[in-house]
């Protein structure tokens, strides 16, 4: 689980940077191949840590297809749940390196098998400082990742631990289009910054009222009204 996928089919830098990147025709063409040349294409398991193999900087993550999971982690132990990254978003909080005013670790893990783009931090850096227009789109990235944030925040402090599994559920159901759901209880602990027990016994009253059934390693939703109702 922890190891990355083998690369499949290589897909092309270029064009995805082009098409996403607002500043790509902006910076010329020594800028473009040097940021091309410092991206790495990676595959991972579902469940493994997002990381690179050559510095402690994970660095710009380009989510190509899959779901990541941004987290940190309190003195206690506990993962708090910050944001999703989803296909076509850009990540630049997991280069803390690069961002001097970001002074907590963030942490990433692959929530379902991903593919994705990492550049490597000093490369991005790099165009950062040669460019207002590389610079004003990573500050436009940091201010979505941390209204994702707030979000979070919002849903922690402002609906009960019922609402907000139902909330989680629910959510699941509509992304994956299915009434089965493959996930424990510890991972929507982590998810919803909970714990394990507070889920369980959630999701055991759900059981009880037929809104879902409970099985090893999954949830299936009887009752998806219920659950709408409920959020």
């Amino acid at each position: 689980m922890g190891e990355n996928m083998p690369k499949t089919k290589e897909i092309n830098k270029r064009e995805i940077f082009s098409n996403f990147f607002p500043f790509w025709n902006k910076i010329d063409e020594s800028s473009r191949t040097e940021l091309l040349n410092a991206t790495t294409q990676r595959k991972y398991l579902r469940g493994a840590e997002i990381k690179s193999s050559n510095s402690y900087c994970v660095g710009g993550i380009y989510i190509i297809s899959g779901r990541v999971r941004a987290y940190i982690t309190s003195d206690s132990g506990k993962e708090i749940t910050l944001y999703y990254l989803t296909d076509g978003d850009f990540c630049t909080l997991s280069a803390g390196c690069i961002m001097p005013a970001i002074s907590f670790e963030i942490q990433m893990e692959a929530e379902e098998d991903t593919e994705l783009f990492q550049i490597f931090p000093k490369a991005f850096a790099k165009a950062q400082e040669q460019y207002l227009e590389v610079e004003n789109f990573a500050l436009k990235v940091l201010l979505q990742r941390f209204s994702d944030l707030i979000w979070e925040l919002e849903q922690f402090h402002s609906f009960s631990i019922e609402q907000r599994v139902a909330m989680f559920l629910y959510d699941e159901y509509a992304r994956n289009k299915s009434l089965v759901i493959s996930i424990t209880h510890e991972q929507i602990a982590k998810n919803l910054a909970s714990a394990r027990e507070v889920i369980s016994r959630q999701l055991k009253e759900f059981e009880g009222k037929e809104i879902v059934k409970l099985g090893r390693g999954k949830i299936t939703i009887l009752n998806v009204d219920a659950l709408r109702k409920i959020v």
